[in-house]
């Protein structure tokens, strides 16, 4: 369970079961930066979500609807494609990690194909995010933090209600020449 507190600093809170134990874990925070988590040591069968989440709510936290996301896009020029599919799985798993962590979001999928605008061959790694901005900075951070080959990637984001794209990160290396299209 996502909650999300509206002011400033917004603040997000994550309710959810720990793979290992089977107990609750709650991570909160403010959005943007990485959480604290907290065992609780509490099992899912003995306490259901909604009391866990009570105080939060009390507080104002709340649901976010998905639909009203920002989107982000990391954009990488094709290679092999054994190579291409190794470098997605491990961006995605790192994204995926750090978008949580931060209370961000998450990774929405991911494609590889011929970009619309010149008919280059791209691998795109696509997010949903609270914050475009702040997602496109954690997802920049999940690259460098393995290696992901950051110095390749473009990361550009938009907001849920626009189609314009705006370049957070521009590709250092210049392979893929030409501004960013999808």
């Amino acid at each position: 369970m996502d909650l999300f507190l509206a002011g400033e600093p917004r603040r997000f809170a994550q309710i959810w079961p720990s793979l290992e134990t089977g107990e609750w874990i709650i991570r909160e925070g403010v959005l943007g930066r990485a959480g604290t988590l907290t065992e609780t040591g509490l099992r899912p069968e003995a306490v259901p979500v909604e009391e866990l989440a009570a105080p939060f709510v009390e507080r104002g936290y709340a649901a976010h609807d998905d639909e009203l996301m920002d989107w982000v896009v990391i954009q990488f020029p094709a290679g092999r494609k054994s190579a291409d599919e190794g470098l997605l799985r491990r961006t995605v798993e790192d994204v995926q990690l750090c978008l949580e962590e931060r209370g961000l979001g998450y990774v929405d999928g991911w494609d590889r194909g011929k970009r619309a605008g010149d008919g280059k061959l791209v691998c795109n790694v696509f997010a949903r995010v609270m914050d475009a901005d702040l997602g496109a900075v954690a997802a920049m951070a999940a690259l460098k933090w393995r290696r992901s080959d950051p110095q390749r990637a473009t990361i550009a984001h938009r907001p849920h209600d626009i189609e314009e794209w705006t370049v957070r990160y521009e590709r250092v290396n210049g392979k893929l020449p030409g501004a960013f299209v999808l």
